[in-house]
């Protein structure tokens, strides 16, 4: 009985010796996790405030998804610098309310809304045609709405994120070329995302049948990229300079549409952890005022800083047949390489090619 009543004790004081340690490491732990995410956030909000003071006195601006996020933190940006703003939103009356605020924000009173939904060609073509008709200029033009969500499609039956992401501001940008030629040398920013990365483009399967939300806006944000690229290959000669913008992961309305507990995890994360619109913002407004930018049309940056693409994104095959399948999405005319003309390091391709062949003749 004696040794039974010691092993009772031991086990106790083990017991209780296991309680007090873990009383002291609880609060360790915590504290680890706690420096962990300060550090995470710290990383992921780092930012690099544009360095350019330009001003865009004179200059037309035009701007999607203008209304939240990216979009009305650039819009309000570019106000202050004196451009003429154009808010093309989906919701017009947020878009209206949007520019009243801005307008109050800036003294600048040269802020407008316009009705525009990517997910209709038909909406988009109405866009053009009144904005052409109002506005004599357009010097720079920032393709930033975006859209996630479940699987849906556009008024035109194409699978809806790469119709709104991709298509639309394709068919956007084209249906614009005209003006923007005109006011060359005119700037065009696509905000496209690192994810693309990890994206597949299979034209046989442009529906996404197997469809997943995040493979869905990876392969729209390939597509920008690709656009980004063939656009420069081909409308350089004209003075049109293409940018891609990854802005970072910015806390903005891109996930209120994911469904489920994950959706709502991701925008709490959102909200803790990712930067600020306005710290997003940045390396927009620096593609669009800075004047040493021009040397680097057909790029990508990222913190006001060039950054480095995979090799999938310089696939000018790949680039080229999208193009093509674009135009024919869009019910276009196709075009040929005289339609156009192609530059490759700054020269005319034929001009590029002839200099290639000279070489290898030596």
């Amino acid at each position: 009985m004696d040794k039974g009543r010691e092993k009772t004790k031991i086990w106790q004081a083990d017991q209780d010796v296991d309680i007090e340690d873990l009383t002291f490491i609880i609060p360790i732990i915590i504290s680890v996790v706690l420096l962990f995410v300060f550090l995470l956030r710290k990383y992921i909000r780092w930012t690099v405030q544009c360095p350019s003071n330009n001003r865009l006195d004179g200059k037309t601006v035009l701007i999607t998804g203008a209304n939240t996020g990216i979009g009305k933190a650039t819009a309000t940006e570019l106000a202050k610098r004196g451009a003429k703003v154009i808010l093309a939103c989906r919701d017009r009356k947020k878009g209206d309310a949007v520019a009243r605020l801005i307008k109050i924000k800036t003294n600048n009173d040269e802020i407008y809304s316009y009705h525009l939904d990517l997910s209709s060609l038909v909406t988009i073509k109405e866009f053009v045609d009144d904005f052409t008709a109002r506005e004599p200029f357009l010097h720079i033009l920032i393709n930033n709405a975006a859209c996630m969500g479940p699987k849906a499609t556009t008024e035109d039956g194409y699978e809806r994120t790469f119709g709104v992401n991709y298509l639309g501001h394709f068919y956007l940008t084209y249906l614009l070329q005209h003006r923007l030629k005109k006011c060359a040398p005119s700037r065009v920013i696509n905000v496209i995302s690192d994810t693309y990365e990890k994206a597949t483009l299979n034209f046989e399967d442009m529906a996404m049948l197997k469809y997943d939300i995040y493979k869905a806006y990876t392969r729209s944000k390939l597509a920008m990229v690709l656009f980004t690229v063939e656009a420069t290959r081909r409308w350089m000669s004209s003075q049109v300079l293409f940018y891609g913008v990854h802005p970072g992961m910015v806390c903005t309305d891109l996930l209120r549409n994911w469904p489920g507990v994950t959706g709502n995890v991701l925008q709490a994360i959102s909200r803790i952890l990712f930067k600020s619109p306005e710290d997003g913002c940045q390396t927009i407004v620096y593609c669009a005022v800075a004047n040493e930018i021009r040397a680097q049309a057909g790029k990508f940056l990222e913190n006001c800083q060039l950054m480095k693409v995979k090799k999938i994104a310089r696939d000018k095959d790949m680039a080229n047949k999208l193009w093509e399948v674009s135009l024919h999405l869009c019910k276009l005319p196709p075009e040929t390489e005289t339609d156009s003309e192609v530059i490759i390091n700054g020269k005319p391709e034929a001009e590029a090619d002839g200099e290639e062949e000279g070489k290898k003749e030596k």
